[in-house]
């Protein structure tokens, strides 16, 4: 729950002040950088605990650098910082490669669990670490929603409104980028939540974001413990990986509600 609410609402935050619907967690390079922590842990010999640590720090330092990178004219810019995440997410995900690449049998199944998701290894000291990074991020994201219904309008309309922007681009940025790192740290890799529950949710209950910012966290939390349920019923002894379910369960849903928007505007 505390995994698929993070993510989605994270996704949620990231595709308003983007202003971009195909915008999820994974742009800010967090999620390519704390598989990379965690992968470079496993070959080191780590145990559990040092590939929590690795992927947290590694996952807030790839976000680091996307902002470095995505600063043009010493502000924020959002096509630069998109293309920045694009820059930095090829990077991580090379080195992510070529250690898999160099890996042996034993170690290849680890590397698979950060790269496809998996809750298994996950224990109560994780869960700790992740509930400290993730609730702040919440609170913070949920507090940003009248700004993120501002900008939606545009930086500039946003401005004029009373919104300091550079503020709550920083804020939503990190608060997202935080509680997806400190997911990925106890989960690995798990995809589609934070990119299609926030579509589905405004799909729902419309654009505005003191609806669909906890909308989105509820769904995704559901979803999560749905497709975690569905992968040990079947195969009870080696559950398939999480991010694998989250697609096959999410995408039927997601096409229904399109189909149906699309019949209602064509009414």
């Amino acid at each position: 729950m505390l995994t698929g609410a993070s993510l989605a609402i994270a996704g949620a935050g990231m595709q308003g002040i983007f202003r971009n619907p195909l915008a999820d967690p994974s742009i800010t390079g967090v999620s390519s950088g704390a598989a990379l922590g965690a992968v470079l842990a496993i070959t080191l010999g780590l145990p559990f605990w040092g590939m929590q640590i690795g992927a947290l720090a590694c996952g807030l330092s790839a976000f680091a650098a996307v902002c470095i990178l995505g600063r043009l004219e010493g502000r924020l810019n959002a096509l630069s910082m998109l293309l920045a995440g694009i820059a930095v997410n090829a990077f991580c995900g090379a080195l992510v490669g070529y250690c898999m690449y160099n890996a042996r049998e034993g170690g290849l199944k680890s590397f698979v669990f950060w790269s496809l998701g998996s809750l298994d290894a996950a224990d109560w000291n994780g869960i700790i670490l992740c509930a400290c990074f993730a609730i702040p991020a919440w609170i913070i994201l949920l507090l940003s929603h009248r700004g993120l219904d501002l900008m939606s309008l545009g930086a500039e309309q946003a401005f004029n409104s009373g919104v300091n922007v550079k503020r709550l681009w920083y804020a939503t940025a990190f608060a997202a980028s935080a509680a997806t790192a400190a997911c990925v740290a106890i989960s690995g890799v798990i995809g589609f939540v934070g990119l299609v529950v926030p579509h589905m949710m405004r799909m729902l209950c419309g654009a505005e974001n003191k609806k669909s910012l906890p909308l989105s966290a509820i769904a995704g939390a559901n979803l999560l413990v749905a497709s975690d349920l569905i992968s040990r019923l079947l195969s009870p002894s080696d559950a398939v990986p999480i991010g694998v379910i989250t697609a096959l369960t999410g995408v039927p849903f997601f096409m229904f509600l399109l189909a149906r928007n699309k019949r209602r505007e064509n009414a």
